[in-house]
């Protein structure tokens, strides 16, 4: 993604004019630049590697970072992203390297599918040259994978030298450090890295072409030890790369690393006879992605140039337009949309939001890497409505009581973030999980019991004996001071928040079981529905002082599930009726019968219920419910839609995401939807000024105020996603949560995982 310059960001860094942000991760940030005072709109990009700001530098810090540049400065190949200048010296250290206008094969696999055999042959050719090179001049890459390779106009080329070493460097790595990453590397990397050799790079790249050939790596595990024992043992899935690919491969993945080829042997081995120079023999979609890439740099490069005045709007955008720099202007259908366009937008400054690789994923992978100085407070500010505890600041999935997925500016503040946090992986249960986050915990129901862990590093805090409350999924209501409240089997339990301890319980209406609940200040809303037809009760409970129940009522329900929202006062319980009732005191105001409203995914923004249908937003006046109206018509609304404080609407079909206003419906941007798996789809919340997208591979970030054309970074940050390239997860299922420029997710599998924010 390339997007628009931070605030406050200087626009020089050495020689160099900034022109959009790459990436950006806790240590650094990736710019896309040219020289200051270039005429040249793209001959002279750059990718300007940096560090942010805000770090304080070491002695050890910089050495490395000194010798990123040297080993990248050593390297001559025209299969590596080419060093174009670096200092290592400076008040922020900095190094550019050559532009590659095109995905990382991590992202085009994981968009398009793998890649076929000849495609692969001449890939991996490519790679094992780009080897060749390096290690001429006595230099290992040691972190070859899918991310580090991207693909240009004429063959892939291998990027960041971060960890690269000379075959006699001194050591900087503590010992017990395992370099590289996971899945892609070497039985001598297990070992350590003092153990590598020029063929630890030959079967890093092994596992890479087998990744390309069949859209995972041959040591893809969800177990991290399971990986690294798979790799040690020797034992690689390769039953489904082609067996004209196979033997070469297994060649590369040798357990003794003297039997494996060198790099122009394995080159050979791939290509016998290679082509003479022309054009990459590229997939159609692959080449899609590089023309979408270098349009989208070109067209970012020109909004910067001094000179340059905003371009005319078009009467519509093209048919392929997976970046373009201007606002949608013009209301009507587009060629190769599936539904007609929801309003006019204003016309305002032109945004650079464009398709772009992720350049340097080390930098920003949120796998366990230090996070510099950030994070050394404890959280301060509330993502949500919840009230402020002893434990913190209280955030649910939904982030406030109406469920509009809005986290808040200070879930983009890094200062909010738990105290000593770092990237992290857990395996909580077996099965579906969603948690909390109270402060430095996160409390997670599954489907047997309560687990509360460190949100600073995934720790178990304590979790209940296996089977309490197992005739039902656990459910986490409340988190107030220092006791959780949480739904177990037909019973509320308050428990400690320290160690478990059970404080209190107290059962539901006989024969019911828990159908939603919805925490506001001191009193917790919930619904409790016997299976089938029968009559429900909607219960408000107090949770502290004297802990009475604040009323009770008859609740007549057809749907078995429902849920319930609550804003201004009202509690609202949706199913295939729509309850409106009075917070204080459970009173009935009118509502929608059962049968005239189509409301799934629900979201309640002030008086305004949003409820999702395959025609677009339906969206109702809960003081007067007849009172309709229908948002992004023609769209078929496939996940829940989020809500910006100033009335945003983000909304995603199954092939694209729309931004409007919720007052007056206008359109204020729409991502591409031009086939070839370039599609932008996934379930939207709102993380200060962007909107975040969790798609099958992975989530990225929006800009609110985009006025082109936004597509989320994808999987590149996040190395633990539980989904696959090809077997993607349900944006849907993924529970999460945003704080403190964190991400907690947890997913159906029983794993939870936090990783920094795109």
């Amino acid at each position: 993604m390339i997007e628009p310059l931070p605030a406050g960001r200087a626009r020089l860094i050495g020689p160099y004019q900034l022109l959009g942000l790459l990436g950006a991760g806790g240590m650094g940030e990736v710019y896309l630049a040219r020289p200051a005072g270039g005429t040249e709109v793209t001959g002279e990009l750059v990718a300007l590697k940096t560090i942010r700001p805000d770090l304080d530098l070491d002695d050890g810090f910089r050495v490395r970072f000194r010798r990123e540049i040297a080993a990248a400065e050593a390297v001559r190949s025209p299969h590596t992203a080419a060093l174009v200048g670096g200092d290592a010296n400076g008040r922020l250290p900095w190094l550019a390297t050559e532009y590659v206008p095109g995905p990382s094969l991590a992202e085009a696999v994981a968009r398009t599918g793998p890649l076929p055999e000849p495609v692969v042959r001449a890939v991996g050719a490519g790679l094992a040259l780009a080897l060749a090179d390096m290690h001429a001049v006595r230099v290992l890459h040691r972190d070859l994978k899918p991310g580090n390779v991207l693909l240009g106009p004429d063959g892939p080329k291998v990027i960041d030298f971060g960890i690269a070493q000379g075959f006699d460097a001194t050591q900087l790595t503590r010992t017990g450090v395992v370099v590289g990453s996971p899945g892609y590397i070497s039985p001598e990397h297990v070992n350590g890295s003092r153990s590598l050799v020029p063929a630890s790079d030959v079967f890093c790249l092994g596992a890479v072409l087998a990744f390309a050939a069949t859209g995972r790596g041959p040591f893809d595990d969800s177990d991290m030890a399971a990986v690294i024992y798979r790799i040690s043992r020797g034992e690689a899935e390769l039953s489904r790369v082609p067996p004209g690919l196979r033997t070469v491969i297994e060649s590369c993945l040798r357990g003794d690393p003297g039997a494996r080829p060198t790099p122009r042997q394995l080159a050979d081995l791939l290509l016998p006879d290679r082509p003479t120079p022309g054009a990459f023999p590229w997939t159609d979609a692959v080449s899609g992605q590089l023309a979408a890439h270098a349009s989208a740099a070109e067209a970012c490069a020109r909004a910067a140039a001094p000179s340059a005045a905003a371009p005319a709007l078009p009467p519509s955008p093209p048919a392929f337009a997976p970046t373009p720099v201007v606002p949608v202007a013009v209301p009507g259908e587009r060629a190769g949309n599936r539904g007609p366009r929801i309003g006019v937008a204003v016309a305002a400054a032109v945004v650079c939001v464009v398709l772009g690789a992720v350049l340097l994923p080390d930098l920003f992978a949120g796998d366990g890497g230090e996070d510099g100085k950030a994070g050394g407070t404890q959280p301060t500010a509330s993502a949500s409505d919840a009230a402020r505890t002893e434990s913190g600041p209280v955030v649910f999935p939904g982030a406030d009581p109406g469920r509009t997925g809005d986290f808040g500016a200070a879930a983009a503040d890094v200062s909010t973030k738990p105290k000593g946090w770092k990237a992290w992986k857990a395996e909580v249960e077996d099965g579906p999980v969603e948690c909390a986050l109270a402060g430095t915990s996160l409390v997670c129901g599954g489907p047997r019991r309560v687990t509360v862990l460190d949100a600073a590093n995934g720790e178990r805090r304590w979790r209940t004996p296996e089977g309490e409350g197992a005739t039902a999924p656990v459910s986490v209501g409340a988190v107030l001071g220092t006791t959780v409240y949480a739904f177990e089997g037909n019973a509320l339990v308050a428990r400690d928040l320290s160690d478990g301890k059970e404080q209190w319980r107290e059962r539901l209406p006989e024969g019911s079981r828990l159908a939603d609940s919805v925490q506001v200040g001191d009193v917790l809303y919930y619904a409790a529905k016997p299976a089938g037809s029968g009559t429900g009760r909607l219960i408000a409970q107090r949770l502290t002082g004297k802990r009475a129940q604040v009323w009770d009522m008859a609740w007549q329900e057809p749907a078995d599930e429902a849920e319930l929202l609550f804003a201004d006062g009202r509690l609202v319980a949706v199913g295939e009726a729509v309850t409106v009732l009075k917070a204080a005191d459970g009173s009935r105001q009118p509502g929608v019968p059962a049968g005239d409203l189509n409301c799934r995914t629900p979201v309640l923004k002030g008086r305004q219920l949003l409820c999702s249908g395959s025609d677009g937003l339906t969206i109702v006046d809960v003081e007067a419910p007849d009172k309709r109206r229908t948002a992004a018509r023609g769209a078929d609304i496939a996940y829940r839609p989020a809500v910006s404080r100033d009335g945003i609407v983000v909304a995603s079909s199954k092939n694209q995401v729309s931004a409007f206003g919720l007052a007056d419906g206008q359109l204020r941007w729409v991502t591409c939807d031009c086939g070839d798996g370039l599609e932008t789809e996934g379930a939207p919340f709102v993380v200060g000024d962007n909107a975040v997208v969790v798609e099958g591979h992975g989530p990225g970030a929006i800009p609110l105020a985009a006025e082109g054309e936004p597509r989320p970074t994808g999987s590149g940050l996040i190395k633990s996603w539980p989904g696959r390239p090809g077997d993607p997860l349900d944006p849907a299922s993924v529970s999460v949560i945003a704080s403190g420029d964190a991400l907690f997710m947890s997913f159906e599998n029983g794993t939870v995982l936090s990783a920094y924010a795109p």
